[in-house]
């Protein structure tokens, strides 16, 4: 029997405390940039290939989500080359990688806490997008210090005529305004709130049978951008824009029992640009802040236990990049970038863990072009890193290379190869896609990451009818896993660097991608084979082989849309459950310790397969003079259950299994004046 929580408040009570009964089902377990019309936001503008898969914030708004609006992630996850974690949340892996070694960018700016609503979408908002774009093979030489795959979210230039906006959907409110400030200034104002504390108060009587022990819930989630854009002349222009978002979260679940967490963004960025007849150039700085905090206070076997935990990322960047065109055919691409970064992971009392790092590359980069017939690029970086914490350095080159010929308009072939090193690493925790997982950068025996990547794909374009294959083949090296992954609240934490195993990795797969595009109809497949192991953890099966976290041999998700009318289906193979084949200590600070037994052994627990069908109606309409966008929408149609982990509940003392998203109905309605 499994318990289903009904509401959105209670998934986040099911990680955290009782969620579900004790698994008995395996004996190894253990006890031109405009607001685009909105009458016409059906015109969809995609570049979709298998290395390098781009669309239009239309592409994005058709995307069904829980939330009732399109979101950039709930788009990658329905891509080839891609698994999820948790079901309905921001979790994605990519060809076999972590989660933490994927880029997520603003303009170019990382990302760090990205998620909101318990992962449940993005904070960046729907209305100041313009394209997103998810980069898996064949990069640029300006993108660096990641091994997987760069999900970058580039945000539009504000319009000259002054107009508003509001909106709501299922858990946000939200307001815009944009316009001009004068002759060639122009600003965009964005922000929004949830009334997740209100909505939850609004049920709570109701469910009083699913909330068991929850005896409040408060949540404060929201969000603001603002961007100007400043055309000085007809070639140059100057930007500046900040973003800043905020979740936190606190409940009591009795006397004895209160728990908060919650994460921070805080994002500036300053840029230049110029584009000449023969040369552009960009010339930038951005200010990063991100932080987390987890806080605990529940009585634990007759004890009174307190656990504070926090971590904190400060990072500044000045970089510069440009093109020059050399001929018609040729150009050189050049640029340089250096980040000084403060991390602070796993404060817990007195205990701060400061490193101060700087990480500076340089780049050059040249490519090759006959245009419709051969495009060759080539890269070189160099990254030099640094850390005063242990006086720890690093030099290592980067390196890659594509070449894409079409011998005629209906077909091409595109092979890649890319070595990517990664400085900062993440420590995953409960994979469910909330800004959690703890950043901590190289240092000590934790040397960067590696990857070395080999890809080849073939396309076909008949008209309406659009097909890719391909395959990729990728090692991974220096690869972190934390030990106390499984457990949230984990004062360990404090002292990472001696909780962590350090391994190696491999994947390798097919990837397949249908498209059809007609004036009412939009149809997209995509499925992916592929298989995915790690190797060389001491701490797991002895340094043997066993399979990576979300290793889905099989991955098929389906998206069609007629007019108004879209609906998405996804399988996805389960994945195997792993850990240590001996006993955890579990940590509370200034508590008691206990031993917990995760796993018997490994590769030994199959999770169920991931099975979903979600429907959406999306229609805008004039009144007037207000311009109207109206979606609804339910995720998961059929109530399936999709487990995702086994975790151990210290209150219970008990494994139970964990699923996210129930039935869902979403809405969404925004109105422009």
């Amino acid at each position: 029997m499994k318990n289903t929580i009904l509401i959105f408040i209670v998934l986040f009570m099911a990680a955290t405390s009782s969620y579900s009964q004790k698994t008995e089902a395996n004996d190894s377990i253990a006890s031109v940039h405009t607001l685009p019309d909105v009458t016409k936001m059906g015109l969809r503008h995609e570049k979709l290939r298998i290395n390098k898969l781009e669309t239009n914030v239309s592409g994005i708004r058709s995307v069904i989500s829980p939330l009732g609006e399109g979101d950039p992630i709930k788009w990658v996850q329905n891509l080839p080359g891609v698994t999820t974690g948790a079901d309905g949340t921001t979790a994605f892996y990519v060809r076999g990688s972590n989660m933490g070694n994927n880029l997520f960018s603003l303009d170019g700016v990382p990302v760090y806490g990205y998620s909101h609503l318990f992962g449940m979408t993005t904070i960046v908002p729907q209305s100041a997008m313009q394209n997103v774009s998810l980069t898996k093979g064949g990069f640029d030489g300006k993108e660096n210090n990641f091994t997987a795959a760069h999900l970058n979210v580039e945000t539009r230039t504000p319009v000259q005529d002054r107009q508003s906006s509001v909106g709501l959907n299922t858990f946000l409110f939200s307001a815009e305004s944009e316009g001009r400030l004068c002759d060639g200034l122009t600003y965009l104002v964005s922000a929004r709130i949830s009334p997740l504390t209100w909505e939850y108060r609004a049920v709570r009587s109701s469910l009083a049978s699913i909330l068991g022990d929850l005896d409040d819930f408060k949540a404060g989630v929201g969000d603001v951008y603002a961007k100007l854009h400043w055309d000085i002349t007809q070639r140059q222009q100057l930007s500046a824009s900040v973003m800043g978002s905020i979740d936190d979260y606190s409940f009591t679940r009795n006397v004895d029992s209160n728990e908060s967490m919650g994460w921070k963004n805080g994002i500036a960025l300053l840029r230049w640009q110029f584009v000449g007849n023969r040369t552009e150039a960009n010339v930038s700085a951005s200010y990063n802040y991100y932080c987390s905090e987890q806080k605990q206070d529940k009585v634990f076997r007759g004890k009174e236990n307190h656990l504070s935990l926090l971590s904190s990322l400060k990072e500044a960047t000045v970089e510069a990049d440009g093109k020059t065109r050399i001929n018609e055919n040729f150009k050189i691409g050049y640029g340089a970038k250096v980040k000084f970064a403060t991390f602070e992971p796993g404060q817990v009392a007195s205990i701060r863990n400061k490193s101060d790092v700087t990480l500076a590359d340089a780049f050059v980069q040249g490519e090759y072009v006959i245009p419709d017939r051969l495009d060759i690029k080539a890269f070189a970086r160099i990254n030099h890193y640094s850390n005063k914490q242990d006086d720890s350095k690093y030099t290592d080159p980067e390196a890659g290379a594509s070449i894409r010929w079409s011998p005629s308009k209906h077909f091409a072939v595109e092979g890649t190869f890319d070595r990517l090193v990664q400085y900062y690493h993440t420590l995953e925790g409960l994979p469910v896609g909330w800004s959690l997982d703890m950043i901590v950068p190289t240092v000590g025996y934790v040397a960067p990451e590696t990857s070395l990547q080999g890809g080849l794909n073939f396309e076909v374009n008949l008209g309406h009818h659009s097909l890719s294959v391909g395959g990729y083949y990728k090692t991974l090296d220096s690869l972190v896993y934390y030990k106390y992954a499984q457990d949230l609240f984990s004062g360990g934490m404090a002292a990472w660097q001696d909780n962590v195993s350090i391994g190696q990795g491999k994947s390798y797969g097919c990837e397949l991608l249908y498209t059809f595009q007609n004036r009412d109809f939009y149809a997209r497949a995509s499925y992916t084979w592929s298989k995915t192991d790690r190797s060389g953890f001491e701490d797991i099966n002895d340094g043997e082989t066993f399979h990576a976290r979300f290793d889905r041999t099989h991955v098929l998700n389906l998206f069609g849309q007629w007019k108004d009318f879209s609906a998405a289906f996804t399988l996805q193979s389960g994945h195997w459950e792993n850990g240590a084949p001996k006993v955890y200590t579990m940590h509370v600070i200034g508590g008691e310790d206990w031993e917990a037994l995760y796993f018997n052994g490994v590769n030994n627990f199959h999770m169920p397969m991931v099975i979903r069908l979600d429907l959406g109606y999306q229609h805008t309409f004039r009144t007037g003079s207000l311009h109207q966008e109206l979606n609804f929408g339910i995720c998961n149609v059929t109530n399936h259950f999709n487990p995702f982990m086994i975790y151990y509940d210290a209150d219970k003392e008990s494994w139970n299994e964990l699923s996210l998203l129930p039935i869902l109905p979403t809405f969404s309605y925004r109105i422009l004046f």
